[in-house]
């Protein structure tokens, strides 16, 4: 696995609308909702939308400026549309499998946009070329679409069979689906894993129903954000009549992904009633307590952008002078850059001071090894003092390839070669002169959520489990 950059990656955003006036096009209005969520992919962008009986798409490689410009808009027209933003990687992508994709046969014509992972796809593979489908890739979204197409046959509603499709499906997935008739359906995993919400905006006499994973991309439209979609919910929208939905009488358990709140989700949403960019700066105020970094010309950095609210949450609590000692050039990651060369130390901040360094997360260690070398090297920093607003990644996750990569997990490695000072080895490796990780305590209380209703499950491990009850923090300051 190439790694390009040293950060956990969300890899995809969905967004539909419904205008209630059939003469609308809705296009500018996709185009302006994908902007907004832009961050949640920026490898591949596409458009679907309903016009006169037809689903028009396209897709291309590229950020949704290049891919959706005035002149190909301008080409799109229909009152209803859905679209998608998607990161992957080049070696696991090709165009033909970038979204929404579109399915088309004499049964069932319709086009699908999906954010997630299904972990039965070998298993629903093999029964799938059992009954005679054939594949021309290994996607996630290519067998959803060929799950559709199979249950369809048992059921005219759509909704039935996208009952059928979920019993189906095992894994985390918020998906989007534009039928040929000018329905969109929304869905969500059984464990709600993934955000999907829903808004509404009324222009003159126009209504308009918005579905986005996330309340940003509303908001960029003037609409109103109602709700966020529930787990195991199925939502149709059609562009004349009420919202219709269907909701399992059996529940199973929320497993919301907490690295939503900590770095996915842009700060301006708003996430199952919880502001994102709060939860952050909450963070950073619980790193800040019992913290012991009381030097004289000590500052608190942010480590660009990601740890930027965590920082500001520190330094308010800890009374410590914040400042932007690392420049970012936000130009270079369009060609593909590395973390590393899109920053530079400000040395007339730096020199000579204490640094609390602040970031959302470390993987594999690469990066932030990097950003504390050219602090003090290039920068003159005295001391470089990393404090993490995350809690350490110990398990390897199959529902986000970021952190599928056991090899690249640096706590999961060092945890298994010296189980009682993994953080200390993390610290040497860095070259930090401390590291402090957030509790999960800690990061629950930021949050605001029920501990049940969050997937912790990267973040705990049995063999430290002991640990973790005999003290708030689960590292000491080494």
């Amino acid at each position: 696995m190439e790694l390009k950059e040293d950060k956990i990656r969300e890899y995809c955003g969905v967004f539909a609308i419904s205008c209630s006036d059939f003469s609308f096009s809705v296009a500018e209005s996709i185009y302006q909702g994908l902007m907004a969520i832009q961050h949640r992919g920026q490898l591949f962008s596409g458009i679907s939308t309903f016009c006169d009986g037809e689903i028009i798409s396209y897709k291309n490689r590229g950020l949704v400026s290049k891919v959706l410009n005035p002149k190909r808009l301008k080409t799109i027209s229909g009152n209803v549309g859905i679209g998608h933003v998607c990161y992957g990687s080049t070696n696991r992508i090709i165009l033909k499998d970038a979204q929404p994709y579109h399915f088309k046969s004499k049964q069932i014509d319709f086009s699908l946009a999906m954010n997630g992972a299904i972990t039965n796809y070998d298993e629903l593979f093999l029964k799938l070329k059992k009954m005679g489908r054939t594949f021309t890739g290994k996607s996630d979204v290519e067998l959803i679409v060929t799950l559709i197409e199979v249950f369809s046959k048992f059921s005219d509603d759509m909704v039935e069979a996208l009952k059928m499709v979920a019993k189906a499906l095992k894994g985390a997935y918020s998906i989007i689906i534009l039928r040929n008739n000018g329905n969109i359906y929304a869905m969500k995993d059984q464990h709600g894993y993934k955000p999907l919400c829903y808004g509404k905006l009324k222009i003159n006499n126009k209504k308009f129903h918005i579905i986005s994973s996330e309340s940003c991309a509303i908001d960029t439209l003037g609409g109103i954000l109602k709700r966020e979609i529930k787990p195991g919910e199925i939502l149709t929208i059609n562009p004349i009549n009420d919202l219709k939905s269907y909701h399992p009488q059996v529940q199973k358990r929320q497993k919301f992904c907490q690295y939503e709140y900590i770095y996915f989700a842009r700060p301006d949403s708003i996430i199952n009633g919880i502001s994102v960019a709060e939860v952050r700066y909450k963070l950073g105020r619980n790193l800040a307590r019992n913290d012991i970094i009381r030097h004289d010309n000590t500052i608190v950095v942010p480590v660009p952008d990601s740890g930027r609210s965590a920082a500001m949450g520190y330094a308010w609590e800890s009374k410590i002078p914040y400042a932007e000692g690392l420049m970012k050039n936000r130009y270079l990651w369009q060609l593909g850059s590395n973390v590393i060369e899109k920053l530079n130390p400000i040395k007339s901040v730096i020199k000579g001071k204490h640094i609390i360094l602040i970031d959302d997360s470390i993987l594999s260690g690469i990066t932030m090894k990097k950003i504390i070398s050219m602090l003090k090297r290039e920068g003159g920093a005295k001391t470089v003092n990393v404090r993490i607003s995350s809690p350490p990644i110990l398990k390897n996750c199959e529902l986000n390839s970021s952190l599928s990569n056991r090899d690249l997990l640096i706590a999961y490695q060092k945890k298994i070669t010296f189980p009682e000072n993994y953080v200390k080895e993390i610290k040497k490796y860095i070259g930090a002169n401390t590291l402090k990780y957030q509790s999960i305590e800690g990061l629950i209380d930021a949050i605001g959520l029920d501990e049940n209703k969050l997937c912790l499950a990267c973040l705990k491990d049995e063999t430290i489990k002991k640990r973790e009850k005999k003290s708030q923090v689960i590292d000491l300051i080494v």
